[in-house]
């Protein structure tokens, strides 16, 4: 685990071990040294470097991703000697990738027990993951897979399954967190799977492979930001440049995940082309209207065309969450992220009765911002991840630490089979 190469082994399997961590993100990755103990993170190493192209719509670039790979988790590591007394370099590696380059699949398992008089076990649930799993690969016939990626040039079509949690266990029709031991006669499971494209990812395993990690699991951001959020039940909104995600969380476990194609730049440009504005004119003209140096007229046209955009904003969010829920109501509790940081009127814009008409909340909603401070059980022993720029590293580091806290069976048993890995890359979570 100390050594100066980087070699090929399992991922943490228990308290106070290490894993190392990047999060791929618009212009530039992250990377981080993290240190597990029994579901807190502590952040021994952290760094960034720049690299373009990472969204939708572009295509990897094999060589530039692994330098600014490489360098970022370099850096990183090298900061561990000052936090840690010693240089960690790890053989294990788990990845994020933007929510706008997945889909989200929402599968539904049951199983009717013959012994309803005996207590549930693990095997059962066991079982329920497995079954779901099948399920989701029928679904999106990840039989049928393309050949791997041939060098830098080569580009491979289709997706697969990278990721998934079951959202939700139902006992005779009631949701239950802990089942083992129950009775019932019916149990079901509401599972959520993500799909991601294939030549995203052969691009990051071949620049772990050049990294000599094994990389352990890939997942989605939205995931990751969802970790933290024990209620019930919550809706996560999470603002972009190009796109906004919601996601129904449950416990920490999105049960399913909606995209929709409006963002933050789409907003403002809509709103500058409204006022004859494109380009770069369209932020000058926002900075001038949010320090309010417009004329008085210009002011209240530019207030009345962007609140037009935000309305078209919410509405878009509301027709996307109708099409992908199943339940007549919704949570009031809403978690709201602007990724972009530069758009302070999305989050008001949730507190009034027009998003309130949008969706059919159970009562009036409350908006909680998501930031650092919930993020809670990951420690900055860097000091230097302090920004809300961190917010990406962060979460993915809360989620690995609930990963492997030594009680959450199921999510790592799921993780471990699923199998988007080539043959002989690596080995699975254990």
């Amino acid at each position: 685990m100390f050594g100066l190469g980087r070699k090929e082994n399992a991922a943490p399997q228990a308290a106070g071990t290490y894993s190392s961590i990047v999060t791929w993100e618009k212009g530039h990755v992250r990377a981080s040294v993290i240190e597990l103990d029994e579901g807190t993170a502590r952040l021994m190493g952290v760094a960034a470097a720049p690299v373009h192209g990472i969204g939708r719509t572009s295509h990897p670039d094999l060589d530039r991703w692994y330098t600014g790979c490489n360098q970022a988790l370099t850096q990183a590591e090298d900061m561990t000697l000052a936090s840690c007394g010693r240089k960690v370099v790890l053989d294990s590696l788990i990845m994020s990738v933007p929510a706008e380059v997945t889909r989200s699949l929402p599968v539904v398992v049951s199983l009717r027990r013959q012994e309803p008089a005996h207590g549930v076990i693990l095997d059962e649930l066991r079982f329920l993951l497995q079954r779901g799993y099948r399920k989701a690969q029928d679904v999106v016939g990840t039989g049928a897979r393309e050949s791997p990626m041939k060098g830098t040039a080569g580009r491979v079509v289709g997706e697969d399954i990278i990721h998934g949690v079951a959202a939700e266990i139902l006992l005779d029709g009631r949701a239950v967190t802990e089942p083992v031991g129950l009775h019932g006669r019916q149990l079901e499971m509401r599972m959520s799977f993500v799909l991601a494209p294939m030549e995203w990812i052969r691009t990051l395993e071949i620049v772990a492979e050049r990294l000599q990690t094994n990389l352990v699991a890939i997942v989605p951001q939205h995931v990751a930001y969802a970790s933290p959020l024990t209620d019930p039940a919550a809706l996560l909104v999470l603002l972009d440049e190009q796109h906004t995600t919601v996601s129904l969380v449950r416990h920490g476990r999105p049960e399913w995940t909606t995209l929709a194609q409006l963002g933050e730049r789409d907003l403002v440009s809509a709103t500058a082309e409204a006022l004859g504005l494109r380009g770069r004119q369209a932020d000058a003209l926002m900075r001038a209207y949010r320090a309010g140096q417009l004329r008085d007229d210009v002011e209240r046209q530019l207030a009345q065309t962007f609140w037009i955009e935000l309305r078209r904003w919410m509405v878009t969010l509301g027709e996307r969450v109708k099409a992908a829920k199943e339940s007549d109501l919704l949570p009031y509790h809403v978690y709201f992220s602007d990724l972009t940081r530069r758009i302070p009127e999305a989050e008001p814009a949730l507190q009034t009765p027009f998003w309130e008409g949008c969706l059919p909340f159970e009562r009036c909603p409350e908006i909680t911002p998501l930031g650092l401070s919930t993020m809670r059980n990951v420690l900055d022993c860097t000091s230097q991840a302090t920004g809300s720029g961190y917010l990406p590293l962060r979460a993915l580091a809360h989620y690995v630490a609930q990963l492997y806290v030594s009680t959450n069976v199921l999510d790592r048993a799921l993780l471990e089979s699923i199998r988007w890995r080539r043959p002989g890359q690596g080995e699975k979570i254990r």
